[in-house]
């Protein structure tokens, strides 16, 4: 028997499809999970005591308050300047250059600790060769594995779903400049 070529594209999407509603079922069961109880035994077993009385009427949820601790939605941000060729081939003095103007950008925040960290970097692949996109992120990226060398205890460990590099092309920004957006924890 001869099979149809279209057969095989109607197969794939199939399991697509399929692969897709177990995702789905996947993430519906991971997020009815709850955290256990204080009631609850260390040996795993419920405890004896009574199950809550239902009430007739519904009580609200919870809202989220500031003052409960998480991301604070607000950033802070400042900018820095340097010489991008020089920090990504590692230059002594440009490295020096950039973590001074990351410590003084930082020091107007004394007590905080970011919690994620976005870099918008704008640089060209040589000191007098046009912003590129690739550039700009590289030297964005640099800045950001440095940034722990600076203060330990503001920035967290280098990693880059934390502290992520961007490349910034608009053109409103000059070559070396580089925008140090800050999100810190609420506590």
């Amino acid at each position: 028997m001869k099979r149809r070529s279209g057969s095989s594209v109607v197969h794939a999407a199939g399991w697509l499809f399929a692969d897709l509603l177990l995702v789905i079922t996947v993430i519906a069961l991971g997020g009815q999970w709850t955290a256990p109880t204080t009631a609850d035994r260390a040996d795993g077993e419920p405890s004896a005591s009574p199950a809550p009385a239902v009430s007739a009427s519904p009580t609200p949820s919870p809202r989220v308050s500031a003052a409960q601790p998480g991301l604070d939605p607000d950033s802070e941000e400042f900018d820095v300047r340097g010489d991008a060729p020089g920090l990504l081939a590692r230059e002594a003095a440009a490295v020096r250059d950039i973590r001074d103007e990351v410590a003084k950008g930082i020091s107007a925040y004394p007590g905080k600790r970011a919690a994620l960290v976005i870099i918008w970097g704008t640089a060209g692949s040589c000191r007098t060769c046009p912003v590129t996109d690739n550039a700009s992120r590289d030297y964005a990226r640099a800045i950001g594995a440095l940034l722990p060398s600076v203060s330990a205890t503001f920035f967290p460990a280098y990693h880059e779903e934390i502290i992520r590099g961007y490349r910034n092309t608009s053109g409103d920004r000059e070559r070396g400049q580089a925008t140090i957006e800050l999100f810190f924890l609420r506590q």
